[in-house]
């Protein structure tokens, strides 16, 4: 019990300094910070950025934002309100390539007879090319018009007026003028072909085909090879367009290289469409960053966001001192981006190739034996109208030195002793007579 006395009471500042302790000590250090620097990227921002994505737009602050109004005016109506058009104009072709535009309003005001005045004038659109000057080839030519304009009117007395001056011949061109909203004698839009899909990963297999006519061909004529193409070369450059029955080469006898030109025929009429064109719309997925990670790679990138997204809950929940561990999400599997592109089939090994529409074996055979032509063939090669199957069983067989003694333009005689007595050529009979 002396011990207990004898010890002194603990004064409060000494608890206050137990319990002072046991929190932990930050020294705060000024930091430095420049305002003018550019803003250090986030993680968030470097991952994007390895992975070769653009940057979410910065969301701008309230105090930026008050700025900007007070030193701005608001254009927003401005912008919305653009000038509408006039619903009258016309549409000017066969022009001459140097015109230009006051030349075009003064010559509708001088050939209108006062119809039509510069302020009926509202608009005038005129295409202009691009130079074509080579380059180191001297100044360049000043730009030209394509030949053709559309021209706005206030009135539409002064539309009609314009449309009137149609025919009119101006720098010895008559041109050509017609209502812009007009549009006979243009020609109709051809249906293109179904783009051939390769995002399934085959070589060449067309996703839908669309209806064709039964007349369509599939065969295709291709010319200007080189003498070292093959049918294999041939077939592995057309794949693209879809799928191939079969390959033809023509070659010489002796060489066995291409004559220059051959067939190829597909399965569909839409692949002979394409081949046709010169190119071949391909669909194919879009290679991105993860296709060429690791697994790790990937797992890592996938745990980065998980603590990110949790250290973005904690901030904004300050009270809350309890540290979660990081859950994985199942992230869902993004669809694989699809793009068209053109894939040209109409070069190979340099050359240009002439690749066109050519008749089937059907209607071959139509027209060379069944045709209106068939027959007159038929009486020159005095087969009468018999049919293709007599006229190979009455061909006799000519031997090979009678045919060249013939082309020479030698005389042959039946009779052995009327040659004998001549000396003139015996006719080989196609017996070899040997002696012992």
């Amino acid at each position: 019990m002396a011990s207990d006395s004898s010890s002194p009471p603990s004064s409060p500042d000494v608890k206050k300094d137990k319990t002072s302790s046991k929190k932990r000590k930050t020294d705060l250090t000024e930091i430095e910070v420049d305002v003018n620097l550019p803003e250090p990227p986030s993680k968030k921002a470097k991952r994007l950025l390895r992975k070769g994505k653009s940057l979410p737009a910065k969301p701008k602050s309230d105090d930026e934002g008050s700025n900007s109004d007070s030193d701005t005016p608001k254009t927003d109506k401005t912008k919305k309100e653009k000038k509408e058009r006039s619903p009258y104009g016309i549409w000017i072709g066969n022009l001459r390539f140097t015109v230009t535009k006051p030349e075009l309003k003064q010559w509708f005001v001088d050939n209108s007879g006062g119809t039509i005045t510069l302020d009926d004038i509202t608009r005038v659109h005129l295409p202009t090319a691009k130079p074509t000057s080579a380059p180191g080839a001297g100044p360049k030519n000043p730009t030209e018009n394509r030949g053709f304009a559309y021209v706005d009117f206030a009135t539409f007395e002064a539309n009609v007026a314009a449309i009137a001056l149609s025919e009119t011949e101006w720098y010895r061109r008559k041109v050509l003028i017609k209502d812009a909203k007009s549009f006979e004698g243009r020609p109709e839009k051809k249906e293109e072909p179904t783009p051939v899909d390769l995002t399934n990963g085959a070589k060449s297999s067309t996703a839908a085909t669309t209806a064709t006519p039964a007349s369509a061909s599939t065969k295709v004529f291709v010319g200007n090879l080189s003498f070292q193409v093959t049918e294999d070369d041939l077939r592995e450059h057309f794949h693209k367009c879809g799928p191939i029955r079969w390959v033809k080469v023509a070659t010489f006898e002796d060489t066995g290289k291409c004559k220059g030109y051959g067939w190829v025929n597909f399965e569909t009429a839409d692949a002979a469409q394409w081949a046709v064109k010169g190119f071949v719309k391909v669909k194919e997925t879009i290679d991105t960053v993860e296709d060429f990670m690791d697994v790790d790679e990937k797992e890592e990138d996938k745990a980065d966001d998980g603590t990110e997204k949790q250290a973005e809950e904690k901030d904004g929940n300050d009270d809350e001192e309890k540290e979660a561990k990081p859950k994985k999400k199942a992230v869902p599997k993004e669809e694989p981006r699809v793009k068209t592109r053109k894939w040209w089939v109409n070069q190979l090994l340099g050359r240009t190739l002439k690749i066109e529409l050519a008749e089937d074996d059907q209607t071959r055979y139509q027209k060379r034996f069944r045709g209106k032509g068939a027959a007159q063939r038929r009486e020159q090669n005095g087969a009468g109208g018999e049919g293709v199957a007599e006229i190979k069983e009455k061909k006799v067989w000519v031997p090979m030195k009678e045919r060249r003694m013939e082309a020479k333009g030698t005389k042959f005689h039946q009779d052995i002793n009327v040659a004998r007595l001549t000396g003139a050529v015996v006719a080989p009979a196609g017996k070899k007579t040997t002696f012992e």
